[in-house]
């Protein structure tokens, strides 16, 4: 797929658009996932033409005590920003940080604020609290609002009572087809097992991922004979728990904890894997399906939130309903006993047309529309 062409501009022809991210997640050495969305989205932008700047939290650790430490800091390095430096302010994720993001396009001379919508912040931005009210005063004091996908646009309409005045777009943040791709000899580098039938997850151990659920699927499928290994990437607040239950499940041997991996490795694990499972209760879209597509590695994904527009093809695998080991367990059976090879191509096509690339010339194209508005006003 070649570059899209698209010309970065800033406001009244004053050269390459010039951007300022503010994100709550950002990865760093030592949890190089955390965020890494934003870090893709930035990338690919300046490979545009934009200037890019960012102030983020790379801290993905939690706590009340910690949370507010994080989140000050944020906000105090987000609003020193100069006034006339930057043609916009972006804010990934509406909680907690459109009200960051808010204080920022404001230091900046007032420029307009777009702010990023990716799911689970349209749950907590409805909190009750001080933060949460402030989020939702900056939400509407934006000059856009990006979601990545229709769902969780009609979600956000709806569920914080956006004006009809404020434009909305739907863009997802793309997926590294460099990165995510093919690779022949994944399972030799990987040193996974060649004659082995695998399934992978790749996530953050949190309720809302499923992964119990996905447990009690792969007990089943592992019972009926049609897989042989489940690979659990990443870690969180589950671990201990979901540790507890492989073992309760009687799957000790078959279930491998591989902790947090970097793009590269878990790139290789999804290219190695047979399938790969999201059995999430909420998502906003998951790029994490885009990644093992871009992979040629077919999906079983729960049909929440924007999932289905991503998983609407039954060539690249399939949809089940959220919370249904069964359902779940028949969904990876069938895609195992049909073969990868009968998804590839459907997958790798998914994949090529949501890349990081073309996503962000989709991105800039909305923004540099909302400058041209907001130029013809004033």
């Amino acid at each position: 797929m070649g570059e899209p062409q698209i010309a970065a501009e800033g406001g009244a022809g004053r050269g390459p658009m010039r951007l300022l991210i503010v994100s709550n997640m950002y990865p760093s050495v030592g949890n190089p996932v955390f965020g890494g969305f934003v870090a893709r989205q930035a990338d690919a932008l300046r490979r545009l033409g934009a200037e890019v700047e960012v102030v983020a939290n790379t801290d993905p650790r939690r706590g009340s005590l910690r949370s507010l430490a994080k989140y000050a800091s944020l906000y105090r390095h987000a609003a020193a920003a100069r006034s006339g430096r930057f043609d916009a302010v972006v804010g990934h994720y509406l909680y907690p940080t459109a009200f960051i993001a808010r204080a920022a396009a404001r230091a900046a001379g007032g420029v307009p604020l777009v702010l990023i919508v990716h799911g689970t912040d349209v749950i907590s931005v409805q909190r009750r609290g001080p933060v949460a009210a402030l989020c939702r005063l900056a939400v509407r004091d934006a000059a856009l609002v990006v979601t990545v996908s229709h769902a969780l646009e009609s979600r956000v309409r709806t569920e914080l009572a956006l004006p009809r005045s404020l434009p909305t777009e739907v863009v997802n943040m793309g997926v590294d087809l460099a990165t995510f791709r093919p690779v022949a000899d994944a399972r030799e580098r990987l040193g996974w097992a060649a004659g082995e039938r695998i399934a992978l997850w790749v996530g953050n151990m949190v309720p809302v991922k499923g992964v119990p659920t996905l447990l009690d699927a792969f007990a089943k499928v592992r019972a009926a004979g049609t897989a042989e290994r489940l690979m659990l990437v990443g870690d969180g607040p589950l671990r201990s728990e979901l540790a507890e239950r492989v073992t309760a499940l009687g799957l000790g041997d078959a279930v491998t904890f591989s902790g947090r991996l970097t793009q590269g490795d878990v790139a290789l694990a999804m290219g190695a894997a047979d399938v790969f499972v999201l059995p999430s209760l909420n998502e906003g879209l998951s790029v994490a399906l885009l990644e093992a597509m871009a992979c040629g590695t077919p999906c079983v994904a729960s049909a929440v939130g924007g999932v289905p527009e991503v998983l609407d093809d039954p060539a690249c695998g399939r949809l089940v309903p959220p919370s249904d080991a069964t359902a779940l367990a028949a969904g990876i059976e069938e895609v195992l006993g049909a073969g990868k090879a009968t998804y590839r191509d459907a997958a790798l096509s998914r994949a090529a047309a949501n890349g990081s690339d073309a996503m962000a010339a989709r991105f800039l194209a909305a923004v540099s529309r909302v400058l041209k508005r907001e130029e013809s006003i004033t």
